[in-house]
């Protein structure tokens, strides 16, 4: 009667759903070319929406929770040496706990799925495996394109909150409705449901905690499920174990807007007076600058209360000519040449292959060709970034025809009555501003730059109060990274200024919900 059980157990279970499968070569599996179900999103979320009401069915409400030797064992890591990963990860789950577990609400499943993304990535949306999984739970290519995700050169959905919780929901629900059990749906997200079933049918159990005694799982899916009960106590009673001085992050909330043209998300951010990052934070999915349509239209998440000034801006932020643009000072190109491979290139530029691939967007078995350009990260320092710029720029213009004049070596100038920059390939007046420390206004007062006018290669302008003042000088502007702890008054006084300046020179409306990472810039005439 067990076996009869057991093997109609095994017939009703799904064959097409994989998150990390292997076949029979040891290689990941693709996923399935056609019928891709549509992802769905929300429209808007604030902290002041009422919730949903819970799943009722008690076995898909609660995942027991059992404390044995090797969740103790895990605990005692999270406490010891994997403490600092263990703050970092509970500082970032306060920003997506409300949201994700709302969707997963939304799906008829139980909210302690959300510690899943926890272990997986620590709720980093730039997360990567060495197996080029990506994103808040960690989908490979095939996975994440069969569950409806979005994924080409301009888009990456599986770094989407919303999005890539859909997603998971809906694979988690499929592995349960198969196996009947948490511990083995979970065991199956991490190696692949294929495995977990031929184990059940061949030792005739449904009981995790028996299949990991006779270790006939990976080490890595035997510790799976301890990893999530550990990381799941310790999340919702931090102070019980010893994590009583989180440094949490604001929960996300958003509007969002419809629009039919592509836009500029730092242009557009720009006119919001937005930190880009800040914005981008809530569109994670576009992998640049620029935010393409789905279909006929784009829907971008906006900061509640803010949907008539941004529906302006977006207007105001329209591109005609799509083409990626590489968020500043993430990417440099590359050109491929004889002898190359992934591998070399990855080593070179101290990155991974997965990086590579999902950067580029290449297929596991596309082949490089001599000539081709992709995207590297930029390992240049910071300081010397902005001299292989105007270096390279300074060359073409000088194989395209010679100059009878010695060439500057620098964009910058100094000449009677101030400093100027020379406009190079690439520039906006944004990043010109942001370079020098000075505002879009200010550089259109002091050049005559109407609204809607467009930089041209080879113009000089001149920068704002560079009177006195000299390249190096501009080359020492400081910028604070916000750390743990932090706030604007001990930031200022660090730096002696005052925290009006900082506010005014960073755009800040909300000083309170300065988040760790922000780089906060220190205006120059005042720092020490």
């Amino acid at each position: 009667m067990r076996r009869l059980v057991t093997l109609c157990i095994v017939l009703g279970l799904l064959s097409g759903c994989v998150h990390k499968e292997l076949n029979a070569n040891g290689e990941k599996a693709a996923g399935n070319a056609g019928n891709e179900p549509e992802i769905k999103d929300i429209g808007s979320f604030r902290l002041s929406d009422p919730e949903g009401p819970k799943v009722v069915d008690q076995e898909l409400d609660v995942i027991p929770t059992e404390i044995n030797p090797m969740v103790e064992k895990w605990i005692t890591y999270f406490q010891g040496r994997g403490r600092p990963h263990m703050e970092r990860y509970l500082a970032r789950s306060s920003r997506y706990e409300k949201l994700m577990k709302k969707v997963l609400r939304d799906n008829g499943l139980p909210e302690d799925i959300f510690y899943i993304a926890l272990i997986e990535s620590g709720f980093s949306s730039q997360a990567t495996s060495h197996a080029a999984a990506v994103g808040y739970w960690q989908f490979i290519r095939g996975t994440g394109k069969r569950y409806g995700l979005e994924i080409n050169p301009f888009v990456d959905e599986r770094r989407d909150p919303v999005f890539a919780t859909q997603a998971a929901a809906e694979y988690f629900k499929g592995l349960y409705s198969v196996f009947g059990s948490w511990y083995l749906a979970m065991a199956s997200y991490n190696v692949g449901e294929n495995r977990v079933k031929r184990e059940v049918m061949n030792h005739y159990t449904r009981d995790f905690w028996e299949l990991a005694r006779k270790k006939r799982l990976p080490a890595e899916t035997v510790n799976y499920v301890p990893k999530f009960i550990a990381a799941k106590l310790i999340a919702k009673e931090p102070a019980k174990y010893g994590f009583e001085d989180i440094d949490y992050l604001p929960p996300i909330e958003f509007d969002h807007i419809t629009v039919k043209q592509p836009v500029n998300m730092r242009q557009m951010a720009e006119k919001l007076n937005l930190n880009y990052e800040d914005f981008k934070a809530l569109n994670p999915k576009f992998k640049g600058e620029v935010a393409i349509l789905k279909g006929s239209e784009l829907v971008l998440r906006i900061p509640p209360g803010t949907t008539e000034v941004a529906t302006v801006a977006a207007a105001e932020s329209a591109v005609t000519d799509v083409r990626f643009i590489a968020d500043s000072g993430d990417t440099q190109t590359y050109k491929i040449r004889k002898g190359d491979n992934l591998k070399t290139i990855a080593r070179k530029y101290r990155t991974s292959v997965a990086y590579l691939r999902d950067l580029n967007d290449l297929p596991r078995k596309s082949k490089l060709k001599v000539g081709r350009t992709i995207y590297v990260p930029d390992r240049t320092p910071l300081r010397d970034r902005s001299d292989r710029k105007n270096n390279s720029t300074v060359a073409a213009k000088s194989n395209a025809k010679p100059a009878p004049e010695k060439v500057t070596e620098t964009a910058t100038a100094e000449l009677t009555g101030g400093r100027y920059y020379v406009v190079q390939s690439g520039d906006s007046l944004f990043s010109i501003a942001q370079k020098y420390s000075t505002s879009v206004a200010e550089l259109q007062k002091a050049n005559n730059i109407k609204r809607k006018s467009k930089l041209k290669l080879g113009m000089k302008l001149k920068i704002p109060g560079g009177d006195n003042g000299s390249a190096r000088e501009v080359a020492k502007s400081k910028v604070h990274v916000v750390r743990k702890g932090d706030n604007l008054s001990d930031i200022a006084a660090k730096y002696n200024v005052s925290v009006s300046q900082l506010k005014q020179k960073n755009k800040l409306r909300n000083p309170s919900s300065l988040m760790v990472g922000t780089r906060i810039q220190i205006p120059i005439a005042e720092a020490n």
